[in-house]
């Protein structure tokens, strides 16, 4: 078996598997898939077949003869890459403070023993603020003291000393305790960063390349008008107080909008056979800003949740729906090394199908799946 079929069969096999994962945690809880999927020994070698695969492919076709492409999917293997040093390396616990109380160690997530920490966290002082028009909390603020230095901690704030990271999760009810995530990925995130570094750059490069100057200043302006009536909304949940709230969400919009006008394109030549080809063209055109705006906002998103939650990606539903919904559209891109999209009438059908991927992302996660994006 060629390279090509083993990267892209690999890939095409982990979207059943993926859209299972959701709901299976659904209906058997988040413990049940994780135990049975997205921390089993094959899925994680899953993941590892198929970037090995691809970057041989990628050598195979001499990919770096066009460095800017070349850089684009080395950033993507390189993502993957973090994540396995992070899952392999990273360490994750909690740390438990009553005011005035003083702590050195952790308890890890695998229900282990408490781990040392390189200092001593004392809680000098929690405090909610609250949003005057609302009432409902707007952030919580927690001050320690670190080996005789007092350091602060928020949400989208977390605090960072000898290696490890303290990032704000909840509080006790009397408000004189608070409850925080601890983490230390130093190889994990120094790869992640290297490879987000290298998405944005080579993304920068690609799009002026595959996109029409007409076509880029409209999604510029799209971009614009979306993050500016983000920007100034009202938002409730602490965690949405972040300004990279604007950025994720108005790339998401924008690449689903464009997704929209895909599906509707490739439904017209279903329709009137004789545009099959010349809409295919077209469709193929707004396909590459869709995967890199898509790509963008998973990245952005992802980044965001680093600050928030303490890690990249944790799977939830959402981030997990939006992963197989770029998969998918990657795959017609890719029409030179897939036989099946040679097709004009197979490539629309498959970009009208895909779209059910941005309505479970968008509509299903919210009112079936429910998770940490259930509220947007």
């Amino acid at each position: 078996m060629t390279t090509r079929k083993i990267a892209f069969g690999t890939l095409i096999a982990l979207l059943p598997v993926l859209a299972a994962a959701t709901l299976l945690e659904r209906f058997a809880g988040r413990e049940a898939a994780e135990r049975w999927i997205y921390a089993a020994p094959w899925f994680v070698a899953a993941w590892a077949i198929l970037a090995l695969s691809a970057l041989a492919y990628i050598l195979r076709v001499a990919l770096y003869r066009r460095p800017v492409a070349f850089i684009f999917h080395l950033a993507l293997l390189l993502i993957l890459a973090g994540a396995l040093v992070t899952f392999l390396a990273a360490e994750r616990g909690s740390l438990h403070l009553r005011q005035g109380e003083t702590l050195h160690h952790y308890l890890p997530d695998d229900d282990g023993p408490p781990r040392p920490l390189p200092f001593r966290a004392r809680l000098l002082l929690f405090d909610v603020e609250y949003d005057p028009d609302t009432g409902l909390p707007a952030d919580y603020h927690t001050f320690l003291q670190i080996d005789g230095e007092t350091r602060h901690l928020s949400m989208n704030n977390p605090l960072s000393s000898r290696g490890y990271r303290l990032y704000q999760h909840d509080y006790d009810p009397d408000e004189m305790g608070v409850a925080l995530l601890v983490t230390r990925d130093a190889a994990g995130s120094l790869v992640t960063h290297l490879a987000y570094l290298l998405l944005l750059l080579s993304t920068l490069l690609l799009l002026p390349r595959r996109v029409s100057r007409r076509l880029l200043l409209l999604l510029a302006a799209l971009l614009a008008v979306a993050w500016l009536c983000i920007a100034f909304m009202p938002v409730s949940a602490p965690v949405l107080r972040s300004p990279f709230l604007a950025a994720h969400v108005s790339l998401i919009i924008v690449s689903y909008l464009l997704l929209l006008v895909i599906a509707v394109l490739s439904l017209v030549a279903l329709l009137v056979p004789r545009l099959l080809i010349i809409l295919r063209h077209r469709v193929t055109a707004l396909l590459y800003p869709a995967v890199f705006l898509l790509s963008a906002g998973i990245f952005t998103g992802a980044a965001w949740a680093d600050l928030s939650w303490g890690r990249y990606w944790g799977w939830d539903a959402k981030e997990t729906w939006a992963l197989v919904a770029l998969l998918l559209y990657a795959l017609p891109l890719h029409h030179r090394h897939l036989s099946f999209f040679r097709s004009p009438r197979r490539f629309h059908l498959f970009c009208l199908f895909a779209l059910l991927a941005v309505l479970v992302t968008s509509l299903g996660v919210a009112y079936f799946l429910g998770g940490l994006h259930a509220y947007l």
